[in-house]
């Protein structure tokens, strides 16, 4: 009996163990997408970008995908409509496993669920808070600066049995916004930009 009880614990810490390792390995190939995405816009990692501390609710990024407004991105960046990527069965599966994963704030954020610096690759990233009534104002009156940008990114999720990630980029300016969903691809050790949905498509 107590070989069958030490049996049992150890099963346990096993799969306990496997879990969180597996967990662990997904959260980085999640970082690793969106810095791959990031790099794509800015060149030079060492200039300062300011990001919004809270993660975009992920049901954002459900909300747009199941508009099926979407446009397959060739090498060169440019996009035509495509209506083959979404699968009701996969957006059905992908909703099931994702939607209310995060506590909703203000708008687009959640209140429990934030990034932190280590998360990206840039050296430079300032994490400013954008779950508030004035939002990016705050920033403007923080920092003394009319030009400022601040991007937004939800939790990347999984998408065709982990074939693609899915996460949505919020790009915020004073009096002006966009938003998007960006779809990834891993090919070769790297994430490319095989689609992206909304109307308003920013780079």
């Amino acid at each position: 009996m107590k070989k069958y009880y030490l049996f049992t614990i150890i099963t346990l810490l096993f799969f306990s163990t496997l879990s969180q390792s597996l967990f662990s390995q997904s959260q980085k190939e999640k970082n690793r997408a969106i810095n791959d995405y990031f790099e794509k816009i800015y060149k030079d990692t060492t200039q300062v970008i300011f990001v919004a501390r809270e993660k975009i609710n992920s049901n954002e990024t459900l909300k747009i995908f199941g508009l099926n407004d979407i446009m397959i991105i060739d090498a060169d960046g440019n996009g035509k409509g495509d209506d083959t990527l979404y699968d009701k069965k996969d957006f059905e599966i992908m909703k099931t496993k994702y939607k209310n994963k995060c506590l909703q704030g203000k708008r687009i954020w959640c209140k429990d669920d934030f990034w932190k610096k280590d998360n990206f690759r840039f050296e430079k990233v300032v994490l400013e808070s954008m779950n508030t009534d004035k939002g990016i104002e705050l920033m403007v009156e923080k920092y003394n600066r009319g030009d400022i940008e601040v991007y937004g990114f939800s939790e990347p999720i999984y998408y065709q049995n982990n074939k693609y990630v899915v996460f949505t980029v919020h790009k915020l300016l004073i009096g002006a916004a966009k938003t998007i969903i960006v779809i990834m691809k891993k090919v070769k050790y790297k994430w490319i930009v095989t689609h992206k949905g909304s109307t308003n498509v920013l780079n």
